[in-house]
């Protein structure tokens, strides 16, 4: 199972406090599911963790997952897949 969460401040969240905010990263959740939905099996078999660092210089950490499959999804957020 994957789980995607965000992270502010060295603070993560599976759910922001405020509404709008909220709503946002729902949006982003449903767009990175829907964007890796081609690897979907491979990442059942993964018990990964996708952190979206949203601090002055936002990026995306992969935590847990096997070499191949971490190298499949870097892949894939940069378009070469």
């Amino acid at each position: 199972m994957v789980q995607i969460s965000y992270s502010y401040k060295n603070r993560e969240f599976l759910q922001l406090e405020d509404a709008l905010l909220n709503q946002l990263a729902q949006t982003g959740k449903t767009l990175l599911y829907a964007l890796l939905e081609p690897m979907q099996d491979a990442l059942l078999r993964e018990n990964g963790k996708i952190r979206i660092n949203l601090d002055q210089h936002p990026k995306i950490e992969l935590e847990g997952f096997s070499i191949g499959v971490k190298e499949q999804i870097e892949m894939t957020l940069r378009g070469e897949a």
